[in-house]
């Protein structure tokens, strides 16, 4: 992804669009809200090729196995890295474009109903690969399951954790809501996994919603 130098008006996580034709500049006064706008399809995929995919890598992987989980997730990132204007949003009237493409899901610490969970948080480079993905969430996987405590609401990787009250429902969560559309607001509340183009509900399933 291209950097560019920071100007007057950018956020922490985003590049203010400055370019935008008339059209998108009204767009943005009508949908003032990141998700204001939402587009839904249900499609039938055959999946044949991608189970026969998955037994071949698996072949040699037998230590952590990739899933459709993997290949979903990794072809979604490399799609909005291809696709710039996908990882775009509106904060304030305003069009943002992300500085980077990422992605959150949900850990289970144990596999049973009354397990513990924890937001994994997938920061993709452009270079990145099945295998780099399927590395990086092993990591992530690896570090929410330990006994890793970083505070009150901190999971093990250094994101919110699902069992805490959620920050919005305090004056905490207001002030640091409207510093955020200020753009004033400190880098974790703003770069948060709530926050990232991609959000899958857990790590093992392919129900995801961008």
């Amino acid at each position: 992804m291209e950097t560019q130098k920071k100007r007057r008006g950018d956020r922490k996580d985003g590049r203010l669009m400055r370019e935008l034709d008339s059209l998108h500049y009204v767009t943005g006064i009508l949908y003032p809200n990141r998700c204001d706008n939402e587009a839904y399809i249900s499609q039938r995929i055959d999946l044949t090729n991608m189970n026969a995919y998955i037994a071949k890598k698996n072949e040699t992987e037998t230590e952590f196995p990739y899933t459709m989980f993997h290949l979903v997730l990794a072809a979604l990132m490399k799609t909005i890295t291809l696709r710039p204007k996908l990882n775009r949003f509106i904060v304030n009237s305003n069009f943002y474009q992300r500085n980077e493409v990422s992605a959150s899901f949900v850990v289970k610490k144990q596999f049973s109903d009354k397990g513990a969970e924890a937001l994994a948080f997938l920061h993709c480079k452009d270079e990145y690969t099945l295998s780099d993905i399927h590395d990086y969430i092993r990591r992530q996987v690896t570090e929410c399951r330990s006994d890793k405590v970083l505070g009150p609401w901190i999971s093990s990787t250094g994101s919110p954790a699902s069992s805490a009250r959620p920050p919005s429902t305090s004056s905490c969560g207001w002030i640091s809501t409207v510093g955020c559309r200020r753009t004033s607001s400190p880098r974790t509340p703003i770069t948060a996994p709530w926050s990232s183009p991609i959000w899958a509900p857990s790590s093992s399933s392919a129900a995801i919603t961008t």
